[in-house]
């Protein structure tokens, strides 16, 4: 997907400020103030060029509470919707930012890999027709990112999302299951908007741990998120 296939306005939508301002400063992004969100709304936006794009960058910015980083699913759904509401529909947005993935499924830490689908583990819905739980599993398909990939040098696999950062058993089943390479908090909420809005998306994710790699998620993720952001 590239800039002659008529992208020219795109959005990030970012849950960490220590994922976002990296792009922030390398593109020179200037800060929307003042913000042009409603009221209260936690969300901080970034917009510039970065060449024949229009970027923009929206953060979930800190929860009011408790002063951390508004991550996961909540935060991410209203932030895609806010943001068209605020700045109209883009060309395209991306889930951008870090997450865990599967050695098994060729992951690497540092590795990036693009959406080919992004799934809900979490979502378990059953019913006698099947139809809520596939509901559940959200299976929102990303356009065929497979030649972009192919040039740049980076990963497709199946994105599969939840509210938690650790995997138990029943989690660690579905996502092998359904086939994730990455799993993470926010994507495949904002792939369901986007699916309602009707605007191009897909999920863009740097590996700062591997779930499958026998070392604590959170002390991984932590010492690998500034090199993965």
């Amino acid at each position: 997907m590239a800039t002659g296939d008529g992208v020219r306005r795109v959005t990030l939508i970012m849950a960490m400020r220590e994922e976002a301002m990296p792009i922030v400063d390398r593109f020179g992004l200037k800060l929307v103030d003042p913000p042009r969100f409603v009221d209260g709304a936690p969300f901080v936006a970034w917009m510039g060029d970065a060449g024949a794009v229009r970027l923009c960058v929206c953060w979930c910015g800190h929860d009011k509470r408790f002063g951390v980083n508004n991550v996961a699913t909540t935060a991410a759904a209203v932030a895609a919707y806010a943001a068209v509401a605020a700045f109209g529909a883009p060309d395209l947005m991306i889930s951008a930012g870090t997450a865990g993935a599967f050695a098994q499924r060729g992951a690497a830490l540092n590795d990036v890999f693009l959406s080919s689908k992004c799934i809900f583990h979490s979502r378990r819905i059953p019913g006698e027709d099947g139809e809520l739980e596939e509901y559940g599993f959200g299976h929102i398909r990303s356009p065929n990112l497979s030649a972009l990939a192919a040039a740049v040098g980076l990963k497709v696999g199946v994105v599969s999302t939840s509210d938690s950062l650790d995997c138990t058993p029943t989690d660690l089943a579905l996502l092998l299951g359904e086939g994730a390479s990455v799993k993470e908090m926010e994507a495949a909420s904002v792939a369901w908007v986007c699916q309602q809005l009707r605007v191009p998306f897909f999920a863009l994710k740097a590996v700062t741990d591997l779930v499958d790699g026998g070392e604590a998620t959170r002390e991984e993720f932590e010492r690998n998120l500034a090199a993965a952001a």
